[in-house]
């Protein structure tokens, strides 16, 4: 018996409707979901992505202006920084040169003070007369060691300390020119002091006498003694207010060195302070006083402060 031939097919109408059944599931599917599509895989819109992109740039442009702050901070710390480094080395240059200028003025030696020079010493007259010419300025009577003064009452009062030694012909001479030229209408005493005080005087009452012939005769006589007894101190102070207390228009102080009885200042401040009668005190300095400045500055300033004048008789 010949077998029946039979024709094979791949797919068959019930595959075929199958598939086309699917296939328009599918469609239908993407058809009902497709206005969900643009939501599908974030939950972010359109305008929150724009507000974000927004703050982002915005942010970014703060970020950008904050960057270029902190450049311009910087730039300014780095000026600062360079002009403290500048004046760091100017501080340090001032430094050095002040360190240079104490060093000089280290160095430098201040010369001492120096006491002003005593005024000129005037050419003593080289031959006392017994009747010199008066003067011819106005007011002053006559010229005593190139003392001017129209005073009549005058207290010689003679340094005799023990360093008057060396000047013992000085002394006399001087002393012997002041007496030469009392006139008759004057009055003198010679009052000597040294020690404790110990005074010589003449006439012995030590009051003044008028300035006759014989009395100046005396006094030259007591002038050739006053070197034996001279010896001790020089008691200035006490000898000035001794003389004082017998009322003279002038005095006459000859001295070869400063007082012992108190400090030179003083001694002017109170003498000056207690010449309530503005008693005229001339100054003589006997030897080599311009080498003894506290002699000097003494004698110029109890003159000066008590209507006198200083001279120096060298020799």
């Amino acid at each position: 018996m010949r077998p029946r031939r039979r024709n094979i097919s791949i797919f068959s109408i019930s595959a075929l409707d199958l598939f086309a059944a699917a296939l328009a599931a599918f469609l239908l599917t993407v058809i009902v979901l497709f206005e969900y599509y643009n939501k599908g895989g974030t939950d972010t819109s359109m305008e929150e992505l724009e507000e974000l992109v927004e703050k982002r740039r915005l942010a970014a442009a703060t970020e950008q202006t904050d960057m270029s702050v902190i450049r311009a901070l910087e730039a300014e710390i780095n000026l600062l920084d360079k002009q403290y480094k500048t004046a760091e080395i100017n501080m340090s240059d001032v430094e050095q040169k002040i360190q240079e200028v104490l060093k000089q003025t280290t160095e430098i030696v201040i010369p001492e003070p120096k006491d002003p020079d005593p005024e000129p010493t005037p050419k003593p007259i080289p031959t006392p007369k017994p009747e010199p010419p008066r003067s011819t300025n106005t007011g002053v009577e006559f010229s005593i060691l190139g003392l001017g003064t129209n005073k009549k009452d005058i207290a010689i009062v003679v340094d005799m300390s023990g360093s008057m030694n060396d000047h013992r012909q000085n002394v006399v001479s001087a002393l012997n020119e002041i007496v030469a030229q009392m006139r008759p209408d004057n009055r003198f005493v010679i009052l000597g002091y040294r020690g404790g005080p110990t005074y010589s005087a003449y006439p012995r009452s030590a009051r003044m006498e008028t300035a006759t012939v014989s009395y100046k005769q005396g006094a030259f006589d007591f002038i050739n003694r006053m070197p034996r007894d001279f010896g001790g101190g020089t008691p200035t102070k006490a000898a000035i207010e001794r003389a004082m207390s017998l009322n003279p228009e002038a005095i006459i102080l000859l001295s070869d060195g400063e007082p012992t009885d108190g400090s030179p200042r003083s001694i002017v401040s109170t003498v000056t302070r207690r010449n309530s009668s503005n008693i005229e005190i001339h100054t003589v300095a006997i030897g080599a006083y311009t080498k003894n400045k506290l002699l000097t500055v003494f004698l110029q300033e109890l003159a000066r402060n008590n209507d006198g004048e200083f001279v120096g008789r060298a020799r």
